[in-house]
């Protein structure tokens, strides 16, 4: 036998596509809210009067998904997602949360506490329907890692708007929401942990499952692009007016915006560089 053939596989002579050589838009820095301080330090102050540990990831992945957006926007985001990341630690806590939403009362507990804050801000400005969808999500189990799906139901609350029912239904933005929602899992997915290993199939000497999840990821984000793409036509075709198409286009630009800053955020991991 040769060396080669003793020492090394035959995938290790060359190393993986990295995700920034696939993925063209992650060669350029990702944007990140120009008051990011001040919102990761108004959320941290909002979890600490909450009773709730501070999640400065929370409010980074916030910052860029919700990069150009108000800073209340952004800061609502991201006091979200620290609730998310608490609810993750303790899935016990859903079934009161979801009581909370109900209409029932929140208890001493700081997390169905911190909620009935947050839905409070948030509830009542949108439609039962939006109400029913959101509950629905969170009943059908509390993320296992990272934040889930959680940002993408987000969105629209956090903007104060709601996607119109015809356009919500029409296979155009399910491609969307869909493929944004594909990307985000599968980077969280990327990180978790594996029999108490984070991350066990994205270590360095693991190329293979590597090339895999690059391509995966890669292939989807191309999805993405291209369902993206067709927003503007699809808000056209349902005739929704000036505001409305704006507002339905924002909503779109941040399910195209919050798998990149999944990525950013995975990519940023010192134990997943070597990925970018």
């Amino acid at each position: 036998m040769t060396r080669t053939e003793v020492h090394e596989p035959p995938y290790a002579v060359s190393p993986p596509v990295r995700l920034t050589e696939r993925l063209a838009a992650l060669t350029m820095p990702c944007p990140v809210h120009p008051s990011i301080h001040l919102v990761e330090a108004a959320a941290s102050d909002w979890a600490r009067l909450a009773g709730l540990a501070p999640d400065p990831a929370a409010s980074w992945l916030a910052g860029r998904a919700f990069a150009r957006c108000e800073t209340r926007a952004v800061t609502l985001l991201a006091r979200w997602l620290t609730w998310g990341a608490r609810l993750r630690e303790e899935p016990a806590a859903l079934t009161p949360v979801l009581a909370v939403a109900g209409g029932g009362e929140p208890g001493t507990a700081p997390l169905t506490r911190a909620f009935a804050d947050l839905w409070g801000a948030c509830a009542p400005r949108m439609s039962d329907a939006w109400r029913e969808r959101f509950t629905a999500g969170l009943a059908t189990g509390v993320p296992a890692n990272a934040f889930g799906r959680l940002p993408l139901d987000l969105v629209e609350p956090c903007y104060g708007v709601e996607v119109p029912a015809p356009v919500r239904r029409s296979p155009r933005w399910r491609a969307l929401v869909e493929a944004s929602g594909d990307v985000t899992a599968w980077c969280a997915e990327a990180a978790a942990e594996q029999d108490g290993v984070p991350g066990a199939f994205l270590e360095r000497s693991n190329r293979r499952a590597e090339e895999r999840v690059i391509d995966r990821v890669a292939a989807r984000m191309e999805e993405l692009w291209t369902a993206a793409r067709a927003i503007p036509a699809l808000t056209e075709r349902h005739d929704l007016g000036l505001a409305v198409s704006q507002d339905v286009t924002r909503v779109a630009c941040a399910f195209l915006t919050i798998p990149r800053a999944y990525l950013e955020w995975l990519l940023e991991t010192p134990r997943y560089r070597h990925l970018g």
